[in-house]
């Protein structure tokens, strides 16, 4: 699983997605032909003056992008005089003008009139404009009264056709947006990833700084987008919200005077793909936004910034000025780069001001170092465990409130309510805090968790939420809402006894077998209750169960749906295979395959799960991917394998296109980029476990697949940091954590993040802007953080040579140093020079603080080795060199070993060396 067979490299810029244009009809206008429009990419229908249908003119694919019985183009205000309260006001309900004009060939103008006592008050004009590739429009308010007026909110309501229909790709589109001033910018895009997406940009002098979703008065979804909140931002204030950007207003003078009226210009048009967006983002004067690694930072890494913009960049404003590092780089192109570290923990906003007095804010979050955060989460969860011999849930891993600082347990539920007290025992959010722990422990062993662990499987788990090998259905998993009420039940059926057939829960519990089978197996100091075969037929087992006893039970099948955490089955085959266990290895990749020919022949809904619309499968079509390729690659008869070449290398590039459709690929908000989107298109739930998730398959594309890796270089390793911002850590100084301070909550973590000013998460518990108090399933991210976790050397079209992960310098004049610093120190990736090195250690780790030694050229890496047992002697290395030959692997001073590489193939190789000496070890070709 860690290296793909080179395949062919194919090559496809990162989709991103399309937004809305809109033209309004004016309100009393005689007759339509009056105005005659140009003709134009955008295909318009109007009612009563507004548009009340918008689509792409010959699009291959008629897609609606504004929801049905709405109209666009309205806009709802709060206004005051200089001592009254705030008033509400609105096109939707305003009166419309008798008279309007045209202003000239494609623009069409509706005036509204508002007033106040019977008194006029406000002129609200909407100018459309359309041209042959743009729609612009404009909104004047204008004050008709004979005293100052104060705009305290101005918002405009975009009605774009967000619901999503099961099993259609065109029939809805998904929202990404990033609200920050000028450089504010919105696009829509339909599921199949298919172009051309519809931007939207603020123009002229137009800024955007807060936005509100939820359901109207008409009970539909809407989003709102405010140039002004300065009211709305008092009222969320009052009720303990927080917000990141500036509030304004805007004050208009008296009728007559020189500042009567105030204009907010919006630009919408047509962009193909990713690339296009960043193009028209820079075309219309805004900036185009780079980062490297990522907008979550940890505190040992610098971050690298790039900029692109028509006009200049004045300044770049840290919101800690003496606690972050900001310095100017050699400029690349068009790109002004900069290097930034941040010095303070938690959220940290740096604003750009460019061209006439505009800005936008980038909003980054720096965390502990990597290492750091890992250990401390391993610690928490190990420390959040029930441990009462008289309580059946004896040995639960459980959950922690970190704003009251509560342990949740069966008998104390706390704020989780009605069915979704699962939570704390079962399902994923139960499952996967013993899964990371236990893959954190096979990576990094503590012999206190390892023991949190065991008495876990051994009092909770085995004949209690797992059935035995007693008992019928053997390895079978019991679900919601635990497994004490499904086995007190008296329904004998599948709602109570025989409740096994939840697939979701099975890869969890084979990750926990799995990776306390490698911790038995490669940790001979660590102390475990069973021994290495015995996790590792208890992993064999609960596998082959997924794909048996839901099928048994209620005709569940564990083929037709990716699951978190499967793609640890191949690990496992390949396990189960070098312990001489053959028929198991055999019998699970037959199961394994039958699911990859599914996928790869084009019979799934890769955004099926439990819902119309989800983004859960990616990490799983991945892996599927990855292994028809590995396959197809590897001399097997492909007639055998029920699909073709093609097939596999298709179904790899679309499964990317759909991962990309539903993640924050551009915007440069460290809750944003690389996090998936679900049906909300970022307005709730972001930063969730699938952003580490799919972010591991996104950096795995660009490090085997991509034809030019560097676009999913970086959004991969931004996605696989972005949901560290959740983990709740920190030093004394900062007591501990930003968004729940406290030494109690440090390692705790959220479940997810809330980017609006309020709402309700997921878990149906009330929010402010930021992190839930509650885990519940991110502990899955962090599975697939330790995956992905690589330090990687990496040529970069924006931002040159580029470390991810680690820092890089000239050693010495013939070799670049790397310092590891992605929290694992076990993965090494170099692609320089048009040539790719991959490197990990099977059992041990790179020496902290040490570099790794690489020839520019690739042709030879040095490095020293740590370990966690003190006597350790041979280490496993796993290696793909940039090219075929003959390869020699040694030990400083020791025995070498010459393996000969065929092309695109890894290597597994053990090398004697006394790690306690420091010894260096080395890769080199030969000759």
């Amino acid at each position: 699983m860690l290296f793909a067979i080179a395949c062919e490299r194919r090559c496809r810029h990162l989709s991103v997605v399309p937004l809305l244009t809109t033209a309004l009809l004016c309100p009393g206008m005689p007759a339509v032909a009056a105005v005659e429009a140009p003709p134009s990419d955008f295909e318009l229908e109007w009612n009563s003056g507004h548009v009340t249908s918008l689509r792409r003119r010959d699009d291959a694919f008629d897609t609606p992008y504004l929801r049905a019985g709405s109209r666009l183009g309205d806009v709802v205000l709060r206004y005051r005089d200089e001592s009254g309260p705030w008033i509400e006001a609105s096109t939707r309900g305003a009166q419309r003008q008798t008279q309007a004009s045209a202003s000239g060939a494609g623009a069409r103008v509706a005036s509204y009139r508002i007033t106040r006592d019977g008194k006029p008050a406000l002129e609200i004009g909407i100018e459309t404009e359309v041209s042959r590739h743009a729609v612009t429009l404009r909104a004047t308010v204008k004050n008709l009264a004979g005293e100052q007026v104060e705009i305290g909110d101005l918002a405009v309501p975009l009605p774009m056709n967000t619901q999503f229909q099961r099993g259609s790709s065109t029939s809805s589109v998904l929202k990404h947006s990033f609200v920050s001033g000028h450089g504010s910018f919105f696009y829509w895009m339909r599921s199949n990833s298919v172009g051309p997406y519809l931007l939207m940009t603020p123009s002229d002098d137009t800024s955007l700084e807060y936005w509100t979703a939820g359901r109207r008065d008409n009970d539909a979804y809407e989003y709102w987008v405010y140039a002004h909140s300065r009211a709305a931002g008092e009222e969320a204030s009052h009720h303990g919200g927080t917000w990141r950007q500036p509030h304004t207003a805007c004050r208009l003078d008296p009728l007559g005077g020189d500042r009567d009226s105030s204009t907010y210009s919006f630009r919408f048009e047509w962009v193909e793909d990713h690339s296009a967006v960043r193009d028209a983002l820079y075309a219309n004067g805004l900036v185009d936004v780079q980062v490297a690694p990522g907008m979550t930072i940890p505190s040992d890494l610098d971050a690298e910034l790039a900029l692109r913009s028509r006009v200049d960049i004045k300044s770049i404003v840290a919101e800690y000025p003496e606690q972050t590092n900001i310095t100017e780089l050699p400029s690349n192109g068009d790109y002004k780069r900069f290097r930034v570290r941040f010095h303070k923990l938690g959220e940290n906003r740096l604003t750009v001001n460019y061209g006439d007095n505009r800005h936008v804010h980038l909003e980054y979050f720096s965390t502990e170092p990597l290492e750091k955060l890992i250990k401390k989460r391993g610690r928490f969860i190990a420390g959040c465990q029930h441990l009462a011999s008289e309580k059946w849930y004896n040995g639960l891993l459980s959950e922690w409130n970190m704003e009251s600082a509560t342990l949740l347990g069966p008998d104390n539920y706390d704020k989780i309510k009605g069915w979704r007290i699962y939570e704390v025992s079962c399902d994923d959010p139960g499952l996967c805090k013993p899964a990371f722990l236990a893959a954190k422990n096979s990576l990094i062993p503590r012999q206190e968790e390892v023991r949190a662990l065991d008495e876990y499987i051994e009092h909770f788990v085995w004949g209690r939420l797992q059935r035995t090998t007693k008992e019928s259905h053997s390895y079978g998993i019991y679900g919601i809402p635990d497994w004490k009420q499904n086995r007190d039940s008296n329904d004998p059926g599948s709602k109570g006894k025989l409740h096994l057939w939840r697939t979701y829960d099975y890869p969890h519990v084979v990750l926990i077998y799995y990776h306390m089978h490698l911790l038995a197996r490669d940790h001979p100091e660590i102390e475990t209750k069973l021994s290495s075969d015995e996790y590792l037929e208890r992993a064999y087992g609960t596998a082959r169960a997924m794909f048996t006893v839901p099928w048994s039970i209620v005709e569940w099948s564990g083929y037709t749906t990716g699951y978190y955490n499967e793609l640890v089955l191949v690990d496992l085959i390949d396990a189960l295979e070098a312990a001489g266990k053959t028929s198991e290895s055999d019998l699970l990749r037959q199961c394994w395959e039958a699911k990859v020919r599914f996928f790869v022949g084009g019979k799934a809904d890769w955004f099926q799960s439990e819902y119309a619309f989800d983004s859960t499968g990616f990490e799983s079509t991945h892996a599927l991917a990855k292994y028809a390729l590995s396959r197809v690659s590897s001399g097997v008869d492909l007639d055998s394998l029920g699909y073709t070449a093609d097939q596999a290398r298709d179904f790899m590039d679309a499964q990317m296109q759909a991962n990309l459709f539903c993640r924050g690929v551009i915007e440069p908000a460290y809750y944003y980029l690389g996090s998936d989107y679900r049906g909300r298109g970022g307005d709730a739930y972001t930063l969730s476990y699938m952003s580490q998730m799919g972010g591991w398959a996104v950096l795995d594309y660009g490090l085997c697949y991509a034809e030019h890796p560097s676009d999913y270089l970086r959004l991969g390793y931004a996605s696989v940091l972005s949901s560290w911002a959740l983990m709740n850590t920190g030093t004394e100084e900062s007591n501990y954590g930003y968004w729940f301070p406290g030494k109690e909550n440090d390692g705790g973590a959220g479940g997810g993040f809330e980017p609006a000013i309020s709402g309700k998460t997921w878990l149906e518990q009330p929010h402010h802007r930021g992190s839930w108090y509650y885990a519940c399933e991110i502990d899955l991210g962090y599975c697939a953080a330790l995956r992905a976790a690589r330090t990687i050397l990496s040529d970069d079209p924006v931002f040159g040579r580029i470390c991810f992960g680690g820092s890089a310098s000239n050693a010495t004049d013939d070799a670049i140093g790397v310092v590891p610093r992605d929290g694992v120190r076990r993965r090494f990736s170099a692609l320089i020079g048009g040539r790719a090195f991959h490197l990990e250690l099977k059992q041990n780790r790179f020496a902290k603080a040490q570099a790794i030694l690489v020839k520019p050229e690739l042709s030879r890496i040095s490095f020293r080795v740590e370990a966690d047992a003190p006597d350790s002697r041979r280490i496993q290395i796993l290696f793909c060199p940039p090219a075929p030959g003959v390869w020699v692997v040694g030990a400083q001073g020791g025995s070498s070993k010459k393996v000969v590489v065929p092309n695109h193939r890894p290597i597994d190789i053990a090398v004697e060396v006394d790690v306690s000496s420091g010894q260096w070890i080395t890769i080199a070709r030969e000759g």
